[in-house]
């Protein structure tokens, strides 16, 4: 009876060390300003504070999660592979940090799949596709899971949002495996909702919240003005933080106020206090490329001399090699240039892909069609028209591949003459060169008039086109643009 008694007192004293030692999950006044710091690329300072708090607040498995940032955002930014293969390690001794936490709490499942989720995105940036898709499952799973433990727990959507706003870009076998559900619909409205309580709330999360929020918008939706004033209406700071800069310039030089992302970028907070982000020296020197500035070189130098990853080298180069003909009309630097865009970097992503298309060719650009094409890209529209009509008898004779009213269909579109863009962009589709994006893109572009016109028939039909058409370089995100558009004409 005694060694009975001994044996539950002995059980009842480790389930009280258990119990004892059980991490919290709180976010701590402290925790929170270490996030906001790291959340602004202040690394240093972000790291200093989390490792304060490991010895100050050993029992808060919170700071686990937050630290993940680190490495996700350093990986993200600077895609050194040898940072990569020492850091993910981290992942799993992190996840395992918080499932020995309280199970009790919104934020243990919440925390798992967050860690998850971004790891998939980095293992994306290694291209590393097959264990990406495997983690984005996991998190789903666990945040569907806690979004019915934890109904209440509305930050459940923050990921989860986008989540469901992608699912229906996903081949419908994938789907039906993965047991994914969602829509381009359902999403919005999930991170619509999400965005107005965090302002209300002041969440810690807000930025990240409008930040997908503008994603969803742009890309699903192709609300590109709504998702640029998101930034204005939630009141997201770009002075503060080299992120925010990030997705304000770009979404605003994406509508055509390329002075304005030119401004956004000038403004950007620098120092050695903020972890470098040489990817803002290309956007500057590209936007500058834009209006045909002659010191765009400079900045797209800086990039190529520091950056240390892999993605967009090639279209840094090709750039480097359009800045040549544009503003100087060097043959001879652009095929140097080019050059080392066919050797240099790698063909993983569309603009990689189409940059290394044009190293392979033999054809250097002409520079008036190059000039047009790089004023459109910076909102210089007046111009761009001007110049293709001032040369338009040379054009019309003798070029055969699309690109000439091609170019004339992009800026009679965005003057808002939707007549005459109509009539460019089936002359570039039945002129064009199949092997080129132009014809792809004038496709996708007419489902869009199409779509906006309420034409649904019509819509349908290029933006199918569109998927019939594959040209290296820019295929993938057209066809997902053409994919989201046919998923919002079955709706109507």
């Amino acid at each position: 009876m005694k060694s009975s008694k001994s044996i539950y007192l002995i059980f009842f004293c480790l389930l009280s060390i258990n119990a004892w030692s059980q991490k919290k999950l709180v976010f701590t006044e402290d925790l929170r300003n270490a996030y906001m710091d790291i959340s602004s690329l202040k690394i240093k300072s972000g790291t200093y504070q989390l490792n304060l708090l490991k010895l100050k607040d050993p029992d808060n498995a919170l700071v686990y999660y937050v630290e993940n940032y680190v490495d996700f955002f350093t990986l993200f930014i600077q895609e050194d592979p040898i940072k990569y293969k020492s850091l993910i390690k981290n992942r799993d001794l992190r996840l395992q940090k918080i499932k020995n936490s309280d199970p009790n709490s919104p934020y243990y499942l919440f925390c798992q799949a967050e860690i998850i989720l971004q790891w998939a995105t980095i293992k994306l940036k290694f291209d590393d596709k097959i264990n990406a898709a495997r983690d984005v499952y996991e998190a789903y799973k666990l945040l569907e899971k806690n979004k019915e433990k934890f109904p209440n727990f509305v930050e459940n959507n923050k990921s989860l949002s986008i989540i469901h706003a992608l699912a229906e870009s996903v081949p419908s076998w994938v789907r039906k495996i993965m047991g994914i559900r969602g829509s381009v619909e359902m999403g919005t409205k999930e991170i619509s909702l999400l965005a107005d309580h965090a302002q209300k709330t002041k969440s810690i999360f807000k930025d990240e919240i409008v930040a997908i929020y503008s994603y969803i918008l742009f890309y699903s939706n192709n609300k590109k003005e709504e998702a640029f004033g998101l930034f204005d209406k939630y009141q997201l700071d770009a002075t503060s933080s080299p992120l925010i800069s990030f997705l304000k310039a770009t979404m605003a030089q994406k509508n055509g106020h390329n002075d304005l992302a030119l401004k956004i970028l000038e403004k950007r907070p620098t120092g050695d206090e903020y972890m470098p982000f040489y990817y803002l020296d290309f956007m500057y020197g590209k936007f500058k490329l834009y209006k045909l500035d002659p010191e765009a070189n400079i900045y797209i130098l800086k990039f190529l001399n520091n950056f240390k990853g892999k993605h967009y080298i090639k279209e840094a180069y090709q750039k480097l090699a359009w800045y040549h003909v544009a503003i100087h009309n060097d043959e001879s630097k652009y095929k140097n240039a080019i050059k080392l865009c066919a050797n240099r970097g790698n063909s993983l992503i569309d603009e990689d892909i189409q940059a290394d298309k044009e190293a392979k060719s033999t054809e250097v650009p002409n520079q008036i069609l190059l000039k047009a094409r790089l004023l459109y890209d910076g909102g210089y529209y007046t111009k761009s028209h001007n110049l293709l009509i001032l040369n338009s008898k040379t054009f019309e004779a003798s070029f055969t591949d699309g690109e000439y009213f091609y170019r004339l269909a992009r800026v009679t579109e965005a003057l808002k003459n939707y007549a005459d863009a109509i009539h460019y962009y089936k002359l570039t589709i039945s002129k064009g060169n199949a092997k080129k994006y132009y014809g792809c893109n004038a496709a996708l572009q007419l489902g869009l008039i199409y779509e906006t016109q309420q034409k649904y028939s019509e819509a349908k039909k290029y933006f199918n086109l569109c998927l019939k058409m594959d040209p290296a370089g820019y295929s993938n995100s057209l066809h997902q643009k053409a994919k989201s558009g046919l998923n919002r004409i079955v709706k109507r």
